[in-house]
Formats: C-alpha cells, sequence, structure tokens
C-alpha cells in the first residue's frame, strides 16, 4: 500500500513536471495573429497586441499593449489603447493541441476616445459590425464571447460635436458571461473630472451590430456629488452653480432613452445675482432622450421644497455645449414658508434681516434658455403673507406718525402680483402691484440688475383710514384742515388715497430706500391747493409754498434716520 501511494505521487509529480516542460516549450507569440484576428472581427476593428508573455500559474497570456483602431471617419488616433491585455486561455486544450481558447479578458488602464461627429454620430456606432480580417491573420468567428471581462483604472474621454469634453477617471468595469448575441450582466464605476462619482450596474444587449447606439440597456444609475460646473455641466463665468446626486432607473430600446428617478440639488444656484440654496432641493422626475437626435422631453416632473410641490415638464436639447431647457414650471397656492430656499436659487433678495411668513404663493412659469443662462418669466402672485422683520410703513417715514397710526412692525401682504422675467441680466417686474394692509396700495414697475440695484417706480395710493379722506376730523387731513397751509397739505393727502402718490424706490434688494417721486408729486401739489368742494383754486400756492409743502411730503416719505443719541 506504501508503495502504490509512493507511484502514485511519483506520476502526479512527473505529470507535472511534463506540463510545464511543454508549457515552457509554448510560443506565448504564436497565439498573437490569432487572437488579433478574433478581437478584430468581434468588434469590426483592427486591433494589434504588443509581444505575449504565458502565465503558468494564472493560466492566461499577457500582452505588453493593446491598440483598437478607430472608425477612419473619426481620425487615426486609436479608440482604444491600454498599457497591457491579459487574456485568460484554457489550458489543457492550449497544451494538448496548441488551440486557443479565450475565456477572460483583463485592460489594465486603457483609455477609450468617445468622438461624436458634426451630424451627431459616434465613433463606437459601429463596434461589433464585422468585417474582413486584417491581411495575414486567420478567420475568427464573428461575435465576442467571453466569460469575464475586466478594465481595471480605466479612462473614457468623451468629445461631443459641441466641442465640450468630459472625462472619467479611474474606470472600473466587471462583465460576466460577455455573449453580443445575447444581454449580459455589468458593473461600471468611474469619477467624474470636476467633482462627483458615477455608478451603473445592469444589463446590455444583444448588442446590435449596425448601430451599437441602439443597443437595449435596463440599468440603475447613481451619481454622487456632482459639481455641475466642475463637470463641465455649466460655465464657469457664469456664476452659477450646484451639487447634484442622482439616482435613476434607466432604460434604453430603439434608440430611446427612458429614466424615471430622484435628484437632489444641494447649492444650487440658477441666477447669478442670487445664491445657493440654502436646504437641498429635490426633484422626482421622468424623462426621455432620443439618444440620435440629443434631444428629450420632461413629464409628470415635481420639484419639492418642504411641503410645496411645483410641477415641472417640458423638452431639453443636448446638442449645445451647454443643455438648453424649455419648461413649464407651475405651482398654484404652495405654501410660501416651504418655497423660501428657492428665493436665493432665482435671484430674489429680500431686506436685510426678513423673510416672507405664512400665506401662499402661485406661480405659472416659462423656464429657457442654456442650463447656466436661464430666462424665467411670468406671473407670479403671494396671498396673505408678511415680510417679517420688515416694516415699509416705518420706512416711508412720518405720514402714519402724522395720522396718529403706529406702523406695524412686519410688511402684511394681502396680495402682491407681478409679471417677472428674470435673467442673468437681473428681475424685472412689468406690471407689479400689490395691497399692504394698513397702508394702501402700490402699482408700478422696475427692475432689480445683477448687482442687486434698485430701480422701481411706484404709484401708492394711501388707504382712506390713513390719509381721514372723506372722513372730517379723522386721519392727516382732518389734523391739518383748520388752517389755510393745512388745508391745502389736507387736501394733498387726500389725494395720496384718490390720485396716489409717485414713490422711486432705489437703494439695494437688500437696503431698499424710498423717495418722493418729483414727476408725480407736482401734480398732486396742484390737486392740493383746490378746495374741499372739488372746484379750482382762484389763487394758486406761491412759489414758497408749494416748496414748503412739497419740502413736508418729501420729510414723510424719506427714511427715518436711527437716533444717535449723544
Amino acid at each position: 500500500m506504501k508503495r502504490l501511494l509512493v507511484g502514485s505521487i511519483v506520476v502526479v509529480l512527473g505529470l507535472i513536471v511534463l506540463a510545464v516542460a511543454a508549457l515552457l516549450l509554448v510560443d506565448a507569440n504564436h497565439f498573437r495573429p490569432q487572437i488579433q484576428a478574433s478581437l478584430g472581427k468581434a468588434l469590426g476593428r483592427e486591433v494589434s497586441i504588443g509581444q505575449l508573455h504565458l502565465t503558468v500559474w494564472s493560466g492566461s497570456l499577457q500582452a505588453d499593449q493593446l491598440r483598437i483602431g478607430e472608425d477612419p471617419a473619426f481620425g487615426r488616433q486609436p479608440f482604444v489603447s491600454a498599457r497591457s491585455l491579459e487574456v485568460g486561455v484554457r489550458m489543457w486544450p492550449l497544451l494538448l493541441h496548441r488551440e486557443l481558447h479565450i475565456t477572460a479578458l483583463t485592460l489594465d488602464q486603457p483609455v477609450v476616445r468617445l468622438l461624436q461627429n458634426r451630424k451627431g454620430g459616434w465613433n463606437f456606432a459601429g463596434l461589433g459590425g464585422g468585417g474582413a480580417s486584417p491581411p495575414g491573420h486567420e478567420a475568427a468567428p464573428a461575435g465576442l464571447t467571453v466569460d469575464r471581462l475586466r478594465i481595471d483604472d480605466g479612462r473614457i474621454e468623451l468629445t461631443r460635436a459641441a466641442g465640450d469634453r468630459k472625462v472619467y477617471d479611474h474606470v472600473q468595469l466587471s462583465a460576466d458571461h460577455v455573449d453580443m448575441g445575447a444581454a449580459f450582466p455589468f458593473e461600471l464605476k468611474a469619477d467624474i473630472a470636476g467633482g462627483g462619482s458615477l455608478a451603473l450596474d445592469g444589463t446590455l444587449g444583444p448588442w446590435h451590430a449596425g448601430n451599437a447606439v441602439l443597443t437595449p440597456l435596463d440599468a440603475h444609475l447613481a451619481m454622487r456629488d456632482l459639481d455641475l460646473v466642475g463637470a463641465g455641466l455649466m460655465a464657469h463665468e457664469s456664476g452659477v452653480g450646484g451639487v447634484l446626486d442622482l439616482d435613476t432607473k434607466i432604460a434604453s430600446a430603439q434608440g430611446v432613452l427612458r429614466s424615471n428617478g430622484r435628484i437632489d440639488a444641494r447649492k444650487l444656484q440658477l441666477v447669478a445675482s442670487g445664491s445657493p440654496s440654502p436646504q437641498p432641493l429635490r426633484i422626482d422626475y421622468t424623462a426621455s432622450y432620443r439618444l440620435d437626435a440629443g434631444t428629450g422631453r420632461i413629464a409628470d416632473s415635481v420639484l419639492h421644497a418642504g411641503a410645496a410641490r411645483l410641477a415641472i415638464a417640458g423638452s431639453f436639447d443636448n446638442r449645445p455645449a451647454v443643455m438648453r431647457l424649455d419648461l413649464k414650471v407651475k405651482g398654484q397656492r404652495q405654501p410660501v414658508d416651504d418655497l423660501q430656499p428657492l428665493l436665493p436659487v432665482f435671484g430674489v433678495i429680500l431686506p436685510k434681516d426678513s423673510r416672507l411668513a405664512g400665506g401662499v404663493a402661485s406661480m405659472d412659469l416659462t423656464v429657457r434658455g442654456p442650463l447656466d443662462a436661464l430666462v424665467i418669466h411670468g406671473p407670479v402672485s403671494l396671498d396673505d403673507t408678511r415680510l417679517a422683520g420688515y416694516s415699509l410703513g416705518a420706512k416711508l417715514g412720518g405720514a402714519l406718525a402724522l395720522a396718529g397710526v403706529s406702523a406695524p412692525k412686519d410688511t402684511v401682504i394681502r396680495h402682491a402680483e407681478a409679471m417677472l422675467t428674470i435673467s442673468p441680466k437681473g428681475i424685472e417686474a412689468d406690471p407689479a402691484k400689490a395691497q399692504i394692509a394698513q397702508l394702501g396700495g402700490f402699482t408700478g414697475k422696475g427692475r432689480m440688475a445683477a448687482d442687486g440695484a434698485l430701480d422701481f417706480r411706484m404709484l401708492v395710493k394711501l388707504d382712506a383710514g390713513v390719509t381721514g379722506a372723506g372722513q372730517a376730523g379723522q386721519g392727516i387731513a382732518g389734523l391739518l384742515g383748520g388752517s389755510k397751509a393745512g388745508g391745502a397739505l389736507g387736501g394733498l393727502i387726500k389725494g395720496m388715497s384718490t390720485n396716489g402718490v409717485g414713490v422711486r424706490i432705489g437703494g439695494t434688494a437688500s437696503a431698499p430706500s424710498f423717495k418722493l417721486d418729483p414727476r408725480a408729486a407736482a401734480g398732486l401739489l396742484d390737486a392740493g391747493t383746490q378746495g374741499n368742494s372739488g372746484k379750482p383754486a382762484t389763487k394758486q400756492p406761491s412759489g414758497n409754498q408749494k416748496d414748503v409743502l412739497k419740502s413736508l411730503l418729501q420729510d414723510a416719505l424719506k427714511p427715518k434716520q436711527p437716533a444717535t443719541g449723544h
């Protein structure tokens, strides 16, 4: 028994020695033309590899380099170049019959160049289309079939027809049971140049040999910390930006890519005059994208800001260097408190230390233009809200104090509406109007420049309860009606509720200033010199009297200065 065991060991050792000797006698480069032909036939491109070396223990052939040729229509640089290629083979057929059976392919540090021409075609579209083998190479069956395909530490350089270039580094690809005639599972991970990472996993295939763009895909895509500016989706000089996380299901068939998922946006800023959102925003979206045309549509999508829900629908065009949008954004009676984080995103600036609180907002907006230079247009309204921490009545000066009315510490907005145009140049409101509690109505138009400077011209009509118009002995008119000068000023103040007074709003959005508009004041002063009966006065006030009245009214509308104290 002992002799039988020793004999068996000797036989096994002998077989191992013979196998090693046979492997040592194998010239690995003998298989180089066959490998090149097999890969070239499967890919429809010329393939060249460097010197081959046999690695006994791993059962593979190692090539010093790999080059996969480019479609001639896209130039002469290689489509793929790799530092090395490892080819897994079946060892027994190789030893006994010198037959090559490829089981695995591993590319080390490959660089893949993806190019788009002016017509929208891609240089990878013809992959797998077959074709004649290079001269002198053995014929090989069409179609790539391997048990395992790996890419380690790769790099993808993507250049579109618009000229923009995106780079994905540290690409890791894992695909098993690869068969170009059937769907196979894969996993892809990469870092996005400028910030962020992506992970894509699912199934791909069967490969569409005539146009690879039409190859079916069913996968899950996750992107993390995608910097919109760093990734080239927005221009550096645009003054806008943001960071996105994306989690979506994608499916491609017949050249149409459909996706359904969620985008979480942090520090989002869509207008240069604004500032990043202080809170994350969420978008649940559904989109379709035509791969050949480079255009798509968005439908049944919702922007979430707290409890607020804004509906989004429209189209996008990905052909320019920066994606162009044409969207509708709608919301009816949405809670103002939850919309607060959206204000800086669109460049809306409130006075310092103030905020909107309570009430509801409605909007029906169009959003058009490049992603980094959007123009937003449409009506916006507010109801039953207040500008907490800012008293418009106090800022208008002493008029309320003369009437014996104390200005509230907040500006209570019964209703406000404006036709807004938000663009890189700033914000225009034309027309705009508001009804302010315990103050009156404002109508007019104006703009806020990109640097925050205000230029609004408004007609202010004070409430009758403030001016006392039509009510003997009440309000400012009642207080001043006992004298000739008082009667003139009282009549003028009455005109502030019937005809209104022109006010120009300047300064900045964070620190607005209010001044009497002289063009409107002259007419109102003339109206103020007429009698209570409304009949024309027989005598106009002297120039000095007009100056006094004008000065009084300007003082009433002048912003109060804080007491300095001594």
